[in-house]
């Protein structure tokens, strides 16, 4: 075995009191084998892969047990013994590349640094080396792409340079820490592939940290299911996939959108009742570069779009990260002006609406977005982000309380926690309270941005059952802005298609996923990790 866990315990001393995050797994990692740890949010992934790497912060601590990598204890190793495993023996690529990555180091350079970590070598040598991993994570202009600053690249590019550095040294374990959770499917898969050809051509062995059994699927041999800090079923991955004993294992199955729902869905007939129609829209962003801030060049964002969304549908707008999706979001919402083109709002001009009645169509139209953590002020309570919007409504306090009362009740939330900010809440409710938020004006049109792309499945789950029975109480009208199409096909009447910022198809969720027109489409059903 490369590595084994043997009654691994480990926690954090929270006020004085120690919380246990892992409490005795045991598991092993084979050579060059994958295997997946899968478990929900909070249930001890990460905990247990700090641990292994013995990164824990400082309020950290592993209690008891063994780590055995390449037969020896790591647990019993000094600080000085450990940097010898940790980065070359053993790596780690973790979840969110943006953080990371030194936002104010070049790409190349923070590469080459790993590389002469530990080593007699040149910076000359170094950077060649470097820009052979970039060449080797398949990075389009690995020349370019070194002399760029984190901020400059993609979420895909980004992971791809994090997966360079860990491989600097050839490392004979990699730790991969959901790798993949904010990607959209097309670099997903790419991302998936790379790690798997990666570990061949290297020989190495990955433990592969996610909530989700599509990539799974995909990716692992054997499977761990974690819950609250214990392994409580493991076996290969066909035995797991179809034939789970532990209910909990079941429950995370049953929470994994899954293709061909539309096949299921009662398809109603369309409203010609057109609440959102945008004509020829087009919106474009200058390059700056240098001190100076120099145009040297534009993007063009959005392309001649044209959509219709009918009074109380639900409309999926799907493709990968940058084609435009939020773009048309933020125009629909009045938040960035079109370049081109027009936006109407039951037939009457947005820019007019927000001329004469800016009030009125501010509370009609909302969104909620992506991140809640980076959305809610973290200074503000939980009561008063919900009652931002009557607020500046100049709703009386009684009406107020009246509100906070009825959207807390509605997104399942206790008025007990009004007092709570931000940090104190879970993902799945920091998401809660902002759709509260954004019901909180009484809406018809609410834009979902990539509402649950960061959250783990069963979260997922709740989520969109909760906006699914929201929209039928509240009659609301939502553009469900999406890269996953799993859960695009479970909130969607109909679906347009986006890449690079143009409309290439739209039709009902049942045409889109059983006859879809266009390559793009079919490539993107196609990267969707199955069961």
């Amino acid at each position: 075995m490369v590595l084994e866990l043997k009654d691994l315990r480990a926690g954090y001393i929270v006020d004085g009191d120690y919380k246990e995050a892992v409490g005795g797994i045991s598991l092993s990692v084979g050579e060059n084998e994958v295997v997946g740890l899968v478990g929900e949010s909070g249930c001890g992934k990460t905990a247990t892969a700090l641990s292994i790497m013995r990164l824990l912060p400082q309020n950290g601590k592993i209690k008891t047990g063994r780590v055995i990598f390449e037969n020896r204890n790591i647990l019993n190793l000094n600080e000085p013994q450990m940097r010898n495993i940790r980065g070359r023996r053993i790596a780690m690529v973790f979840q969110e590349p943006f953080t990371a990555l030194n936002p104010v180091i070049r790409i190349g350079p923070q590469i080459a640094e790993a590389a002469m970590t530990g080593k007699n070598i040149s910076k000359q040598k170094a950077r060649s080396l470097a820009l052979d991993l970039l060449k080797k994570v398949r990075l389009d202009n690995p020349q370019r792409i070194y002399y760029d600053y984190p901020h400059q690249l993609s979420g895909g590019q980004r992971q791809r340079a994090l997966i360079a550095i860990a491989l600097v040294h050839g490392p004979r374990l990699l730790i991969a820490d959901e790798p993949t959770t904010a990607l959209d499917v097309t670099t997903q898969m790419e991302i998936l592939k790379l790690l798997l050809e990666l570990k061949e051509n290297m020989n190495m062995s990955v433990l592969f940290i996610t909530h989700d059994f599509g990539i799974i699927n995909e990716v692992a041999d054997r499977v761990c299911v974690m819950k609250d800090g214990r392994i409580v079923e493991e076996g290969r991955k066909d035995e797991i996939l179809t034939l789970p004993k532990h209910h909990y294992t079941k429950r995370l199955l049953g929470a994994v959108p899954k293709m061909g729902s539309a096949l299921q869905q009662e398809q109603g007939i369309l409203r010609e009742d057109i609440l959102i129609e945008t004509r020829s829209l087009a919106k474009s962003f200058a390059i700056e570069r240098g001190l100076l801030r120099k145009r040297t060049g534009k993007i063009d964002a959005l392309r001649e779009v044209n959509i219709k969304i009918r009074r109380g549908q639900a409309f999926g707008l799907v493709g990968e990260s940058g084609c435009g999706k939020t773009t048309l979001g933020r125009l629909l919402i009045g938040l960035i002006e079109p370049d081109q083109g027009e936006i109407l709002i039951a037939g009457k001009s947005l820019k007019a609406y927000l001329k004469d009645i800016p009030q009125q169509i501010r509370r009609m139209m909302q969104i909620v977005f992506q991140d809640p953590y980076s959305s809610l002020d973290p200074r503000m309570t939980m009561g008063d982000i919900v009652l931002e919007g009557p607020s500046i409504l100049a709703k009386t306090r009684p009406r107020k309380e009246a509100i906070l009362n009825e959207v807390l009740e509605k997104v399942r939330l206790n008025i007990e926690d009004r007092s709570k900010y931000p940090h104190q809440f879970s993902g799945g409710q920091r998401q809660r309270i902002a759709i509260a938020r954004a019901l909180a004006t009484r809406p018809e049109f609410l834009i979902l941005d990539e509402p649950v792309s960061s959250l783990d499945v069963l979260i997922q789950k709740d989520i969109l059952d909760l906006l699914k029975s929201l929209q039928k109480e509240l009659k609301l009208t939502y553009l469900f802005i999406s890269h996953d199409l799993r859960v695009v096909e479970v909130m969607s009447d109909e679906i347009a298609v986006m890449y690079q910022g143009s409309i290439v198809e739209t039709a009902s969720s049942r045409d889109i996923y059983t006859k879809p027109m266009h390559p793009y489409t079919r490539h993107l059903l196609e990267s969707v990790p199955v069961l």
